[in-house]
């Protein structure tokens, strides 16, 4: 039964690990003009690839050639109401850009619209092909975010946000975010699964405490320059953040596949790697923005939406973790687990350069 386990998680690991950060992303710029109301669309160029038929291994050339398909599609997907009536739109032609090294599309769509107030979008692009897509809407008026997800494609345009509304939109971002971060989840996992060894030679009391200063000073160390970035104090290019949080992985990995019984400066480790990983998360703030009249609100409830994530990931693997410690073959598979999560987080380190 153990080695049934042990398979299951290499799968589950596998499989879940080869992708990280899943989950494209487009910006709506909502502005309103004397003419009608204008949003200007910035999409990633292989989700309209995908679209049209052309697959991930798209020529822009070719993307480009078949702007009219582009823009049809955008026309059927991005809709305006003024109340109940449709605004009648009119799509510009797509322009490419590049944004750290992605393609990209700017598509510019003006409405007629019957009515000036009471506006209402409902945003169908890329969501039924990439269900974990997230649209950002932006509006001039103080450049709130709201994020769109699948299932919440509808936005009432005008309505401002409340405080208690933008802290439970940036609570769940922060979840979402550790969730399908897989990087942040395997570095967590590489901290974890070396505490079934207090676990057998203990307890799993002693464990627990062991990975709570293990969880507290990760949480210290990504905090502090998650809020120093956020807040513009210390801000860092997202690439070389990227391959440093991949590489992170790779050192603790590696030191679980060394040493995995020795657990004395892990603490500290795990706050020097958590400054690096704070610098990732801010990297999720910088593309959505802070709210501009509640910054603080919105911070706080991203970061603890990060701090419950990380405590129901512990739950979870904890358990499993001291039983499995309980073999006589559990450095085996500290060691193999450790070997396999160090190979994809070295793929990710040589992909991100």
């Amino acid at each position: 039964m153990r080695s049934s386990l042990l398979a299951l998680l290499l799968v589950a690991l596998a499989a879940a690990t080869a992708f990280a950060h899943l989950g494209s992303k487009k910006v709506l710029r909502v502005e309103r003009r004397a003419a009608g109301p204008r949003i200007v669309a910035e999409l990633e160029a292989v989700d309209a690839a995908v679209e049209l038929g052309l697959g991930e291994d798209y020529e822009l050339r070719g993307l480009l050639a078949r702007s009219a398909q582009v823009r049809l599609w955008i026309e059927e997907n991005l809709i305006l109401r003024a109340g109940e009536a449709p605004c009648e739109p009119s799509v510009g032609e797509p322009e490419p850009f590049e944004r750290e090294g992605k393609e990209l599309l700017r598509v510019v769509v003006d409405y007629r619209c019957s009515a000036e107030d009471d506006l209402r979008l409902e945003d169908g692009l890329v969501f039924g092909a990439d269900p974990r897509h997230e649209s950002v809407v932006l509006t001039r008026v103080g450049e709130e975010a709201r994020i769109l997800r699948r299932g919440r494609q509808t936005l009432a345009l005008g309505e401002p946000q409340g405080a208690l509304e933008l802290f439970g939109i940036f609570l769940w971002e922060g979840v979402l975010h550790f969730a399908t971060g897989y990087d942040h989840v395997l570095f967590l996992l590489s901290l974890v699964l070396a505490a079934g060894f207090l676990a057998r030679r203990e307890s799993t009391r002693a464990a627990l405490k062991h990975v709570a200063w293990l969880v507290t000073a990760f949480t210290v160390g990504h905090s502090i320059t998650l809020i120093s970035a956020a807040l513009e104090v210390v801000v860092l290019p997202i690439q070389p953040v990227e391959v440093a949080i991949a590489a992170s992985i790779v050192a603790v990995a590696g030191w679980n596949v060394v040493k995995p019984e020795v657990r004395a400066p892990m603490p500290w480790i795990a706050f020097a790697f958590g400054l690096i990983h704070g610098f990732g998360f801010s990297a999720v703030l910088a593309e959505v923005g802070l709210p501009a009249g509640h910054r603080v609100v919105a911070l706080v409830a991203f970061n603890v939406g990060i701090e419950l994530a990380q405590l129901l990931f512990v739950a979870v693997v904890l358990g499993p973790i001291a039983w499995l410690a309980r073999s006589e073959r559990y450095p085996l598979v500290v060691r193999g687990v450790s070997v396999l999560i160090a190979a994809l987080a070295l793929f990710w380190v040589v992909d991100r350069l």
